[in-house]
């Protein structure tokens, strides 16, 4: 039996791409808030993007740098049970460096013979508050930073507002510290208004916007050839036209090319075109149809709307086009921006902040 390569792309949740696109400059603005030490701003990131922009891979690849500086880390998706899975993290991760569950309490003091009294708690007893300070200053002591990544933000969770409020007084005390969050632009946006975590509104806000076409044609260039196959120009054009600079879709690309063209030495034009359409099936099922429900009527209008123009389009020529005023047409503009679907180019134009839905919708008029 011949040997088989192991297919190099990885349209996985969260899992690490062979070659990293389009993000270099964000990894390196946290790395090096880490190495400047508490105050920097880089320390509290929000990273902001659609579903499939490289959310949880920015995250878990931050993190993985960052125990190479030897930092710990400690991860966690928004929801019930996220205080717990920070701290069993943070005890996994640094098992080695922390005393233990248990801690000693004083109990009593009498004076006389009987002297002190001492009673055991184990760490479970104890507020969460109180268990992530201990934890923390045990390991800032040790000179150990911790860095907190929090995947899929929810302002609703109660959870999160807790362990935010948790790492604000970090930041008073000046803790060796880090916070990465990451969310759906719509759920951050609604974070970011909150009362009780008005602290988070200083973060850096990152959005995770198209990868250019150039970068895009490198990573899935070295991917392929660095894993043993040759990538002709002609596929590797047909790739990039494909993917749109979208990171989830770049990864399907790359997977289908590869595993269609079987053990062959070379990805063929037969593989991408197989690839292609299998990606944008994948792509309706679990990015756009998802995105276009959470969409209210009157936004679909407004998105199909713009459709009609090849470029940017202008808001007012949207608004005629609904026939509504202005003002609704303004707020149905600012909702979409902070859903991640458009962008502001500039005042009064608006265009896909997300090419893959655009080309669905022109290839699908009327349907929503």
């Amino acid at each position: 039996m011949g040997f088989k390569r192991r297919n190099p792309f990885t349209p996985t949740f969260g899992h690490e791409p062979f070659a990293f696109a389009g993000r270099a400059e964000l990894i390196d603005d946290v790395i090096e808030g880490l190495s400047e030490g508490p105050g920097d701003p880089n320390r509290a990131t929000i990273f902001i993007g659609p579903r499939g922009s490289g959310k949880t891979v920015l995250l878990s690849t931050i993190a993985e740098e960052a125990s190479q500086m030897g930092w710990v880390s400690a991860n966690a998706v928004t929801g019930a049970g996220m205080l717990k899975q920070l701290m069993e993290q943070l005890e996994s991760n640094a098992g080695h460096l922390l005393a233990g569950p248990i801690r000693s309490s004083l109990a009593s003091l009498q004076v006389g013979p009987a002297g002190l009294g001492w009673e055991t708690r184990h760490s479970e007893g104890l507020s969460w508050r109180f268990r992530f300070q201990q934890a923390v200053e045990e390991l800032n002591d040790q000179g150990v930073g911790v860095l907190f990544t929090v995947d899929e933000v929810d302002p609703t969770c109660a959870e999160l507002i807790e362990f935010i409020s948790f790492y604000q007084l970090f930041v008073t005390e000046k803790r060796d510290v880090a916070m990465l969050l990451a969310g759906l632009p719509a759920k951050v946006s609604d974070l970011l208004i909150a009362d009780r975590v008005s602290f988070v509104r200083r973060s850096f806000q990152r959005r995770l916007t198209s990868i250019p076409d150039a970068d895009v044609r490198e990573a899935i260039r070295a991917t392929i050839e660095d894993n043993g196959k040759a990538a002709p120009d002609e596929v590797l054009d047909m790739l990039v036209e494909a993917a749109r600079g979208f990171p989830y879709a770049m990864q399907l690309l790359g997977y289908g090319a590869w595993r269609y063209t079987g053990d062959g030495e070379s990805i063929t034009r037969e593989s991408v075109e197989l690839a292609i359409s299998r990606t944008a099936q994948e792509m309706e099922s679990t990015v756009i149809r998802p995105t276009l429900r959470e969409c209210t009527t009157r936004e679909l209008e407004y998105l199909q709307a713009m459709t009609e123009d090849e470029g940017p389009s202008v808001t007012s020529d949207i608004a005629q086009r609904m026939g509504i005023g202005m003002t609704n047409a303004s707020n149905l503009r600012r909702r979409l921006i902070d859903r991640g679907i458009i962008k502001s180019m500039r005042m009064g134009l608006v265009a896909f902040d997300m090419p893959v839905l655009e080309a669905y919708l022109r290839e699908h008029p009327g349907e929503w």
